[in-house]
């Protein structure tokens, strides 16, 4: 499903507007971008947020005590025009004539190109290699890396149709890219654990 269009991109990260205002993809979700016929380039959410389309102006406030929070949009539907959400990715991959080639892509994906969710298939499809958690890891980003691997790692296997031997897979990779880093190492087998399957019996580095 197309859910934006890029309107910024680097090497390492790209900027979306989504097509729908307060309509960001959840931290941690993978998406695609079709950048060739036979090419598809993927990201994981790392940021979202929606702000005034004029960089120098801030919103304020609206509501009152009668109108409030949904209420303030169905009153003011000009917001829809003066508002804009985006959301913004970290590269992890792409897929070349029919094979998966994790890291960060050869050119930045073009501007004003959509950007789709991934079917469950395409997930599982990228996932099989962790190779990528690396990337997750050492990018210098607007929220804590531990984080966004430990949602990204959440969302993942809730797409895999809860596939236990997959988040231990998952955890063992985490245990062995932050084998030197205990506080880091907890942060994300933590995150991970507050959606894990109790089939699962929590997530273990073993």
């Amino acid at each position: 499903m197309r859910i934006g269009e890029i309107i910024e991109s680097t090497s390492v990260l790209f900027v979306s507007e989504s097509l729908e205002l307060r309509q960001s993809p959840a931290l941690g979700s993978l998406l695609r971008v079709r950048i060739s016929d036979d090419g598809d380039l993927y990201g994981v959410v790392c940021y979202g947020e929606t702000r005034s389309l004029d960089p120098g102006r801030r919103a304020v406030r609206r509501s009152t005590s009668e109108v409030y929070d949904d209420q303030v949009y169905r009153e003011n539907p000009q917001l829809e025009h003066i508002l804009r959400t985006e959301f913004t990715c970290l590269a992890v991959g792409v897929l070349e004539a029919g094979g998966i080639l994790q890291g960060l892509p050869a050119q930045p994906p073009p501007l004003h190109f959509s950007v789709h969710t991934c079917s469950p298939e395409e997930t599982a499809r990228f996932t099989e290699d962790l190779y990528y958690f690396r990337l997750l890891l050492s990018a210098s980003l607007p929220v804590p890396a531990e984080q966004l691997l430990a949602n990204h790692v959440r969302r993942v296997y809730g797409e895999r149709g809860g596939d236990d031997n997959w988040l231990r897979r998952a955890a063992q990779e985490v245990g062995h890219l932050l084998k030197q880093d205990y506080d880091r190492l907890m942060a994300v087998l933590y995150g991970i654990d507050q959606g894990s399957s109790p089939r699962a019996g929590g997530v273990s580095t073993k």
